[in-house]
């Protein structure tokens, strides 16, 4: 089950990296910033966040999330890291 879930977060992340790349990230090329949202977010808008920038719906974002934090706890570290790195939206 693991493996599926590491394969899971393998190809969303090459996803991401990859229309990065291309500047096809929201549609609009070089607009988005990725940003805390703490207006539509749960926690501290991390999730929102990361959705606003990609353009994959927060719900895929948050479960993906939830499955990094239930695959060694790496999903708290990382979830952490952001919010201290990520500046705030507004």
């Amino acid at each position: 089950m693991f493996g599926i879930i590491r394969i899971a977060a393998y190809l969303v992340s090459g996803l991401t990296v990859w229309q990065f790349f291309q500047g096809d990230i929201g549609g609009v090329s070089g607009v988005k910033h990725l940003a805390l949202d703490p207006d539509h977010g749960m926690i501290f808008g991390v999730c929102a966040g990361v959705s606003n920038f990609t353009g994959i719906d927060v719900s895929l974002i948050r479960i993906v999330w939830a499955l990094l934090i239930l695959y060694r706890g790496a999903g708290v570290a990382l979830y952490i890291l952001a919010f201290l790195i990520m500046p705030s939206n507004g």
